[in-house]
């Protein structure tokens, strides 16, 4: 694992532990990257979001049918923008889009789909030497635009992000890791946070995720673990972001800041102060942010926020204190089914270890 922790603009916990996986004896480095899972949610679409309402394109009272006329005549179209960032929306949790395309009880995976090579009809990558369909995009966007709602109560969804991503991909004609690296990431220094990294890093800089036995039937390294991520060319809005953990404490010392890091302000402090708010009473979820650690660590302040992540990661800012708290790990490696990680609170424990460090 590595875990950053900054007050008052200082690093003052930065560390590394054990071995990239569990098998060999790579020591982790520092400057290693993680599959940060759901981390790129508040790391990749969030700041976009934000840069969209600045300029006027999108707004919390804005309904999905009038950001994407695809899903007019749907059952999506009256959806809030603030509704599905709040995962209060009805939006299904998620769907299994690979399922269609393989058999998940060996991971042999359907011809009619892929291809060993990429060519003009296979132009998707999904891991080495496997290429999907160029038209699967398609597909998956229409498995959502048919895919039920429930209720308007709180329920993690990812299929918000997919709509999002299509939205901000089609108003800057660019995909999100070029928008990324140009609006925040190579501005702000983060050298070591991108989509698809094996384009820009050899693979020991990299830690492996995990062994995929339902559809890529090999060891994950290099590619991003989520499948519906992946069937989307590794770079969504959901997941497929990779980084390490000081990369990841700058962009969140940039939302401590209000917006501002290196002297140039990034996001507008007022839009940030939105996003980070609690949307709904019942619900302890800010637009894209999860503000449910507040009533669980002692010391915590209410305008406290962050976000967790599948594969063993988590964010975390508390304005108040002026704190940031990064912790990576691949808790998936040994196995997808491992929750040590959770069961134990690791990452909730060592928050309240920093929070008892610095409150009297």
């Amino acid at each position: 694992m590595q875990i950053v922790v900054a007050k008052d603009g200082k690093v003052i916990y930065d560390k590394v532990f054990g071995t990239q996986d569990i098998k060999t004896k790579n020591k982790l480095e520092w400057d290693h990257l993680y599959d940060v899972a759901s981390v790129t949610k508040v790391t990749a679409s969030i700041p976009l979001i934000m840069k969209e309402f600045e300029v006027g394109k999108m707004n919390f009272e804005q309904t999905l049918g009038e950001l994407d006329s695809d899903l007019k005549n749907t059952n999506k179209t009256n959806l809030k923008v603030k509704e599905v960032l709040a995962h209060q929306s009805g939006l299904a949790p998620w769907i299994g889009f690979y399922k269609e395309t393989v058999n998940v009880k060996n991971a042999r995976l359907y011809l009619d789909f892929y291809s060993r090579k990429q060519d003009e009809e296979h132009n998707i990558k999904v891991t080495d030497n496997i290429y999907i369909l160029t038209s699967i995009k398609d597909s998956i966007f229409e498995d959502i635009a048919k895919s039920p709602l429930g209720k308007k109560t709180y329920e993690y969804s990812d299929l918000g992000y997919y709509i999002f991503q299509k939205k901000i991909e089609k108003d800057y004609q660019k995909n999100y890791n070029e928008i990324l690296q140009e609006k925040f990431y190579r501005p702000m220094g983060m050298y070591r946070t991108t989509y698809n990294p094996k384009e820009v890093f050899d693979l020991e800089y990299i830690v492996p995720t995990a062994y995929d036995k339902t559809y890529r039937n090999q060891l994950v390294h290099g590619f991003v673990h989520d499948q519906g991520a992946a069937m989307m060319g590794g770079i969504a809005g959901h997941a497929g972001l990779f980084s390490n953990a000081m990369d990841m404490a700058k962009l969140m010392q940039m939302y401590l800041n209000r917006g501002s890091y290196g002297g140039q302000q990034f996001i507008k402090s007022e839009i940030l102060e939105q996003f980070s708010a609690k949307q709904y009473p019942s619900s302890n979820r800010g637009a894209g942010f999860d503000k449910k650690l507040v009533k669980s660590i002692k010391g915590a302040s209410t305008d406290a926020y962050g976000h967790f992540g599948f594969t063993g990661t988590m964010v975390w800012v508390d304005p108040k204190y002026n704190l940031v708290y990064v912790f990576l790990s691949n808790r998936v490696n040994v196995s997808e089914y491992n929750n040590l990680l959770s069961s134990k609170k690791v990452r909730e424990n060592i928050l309240q270890a920093i929070y008892d460090s610095i409150l009297p």
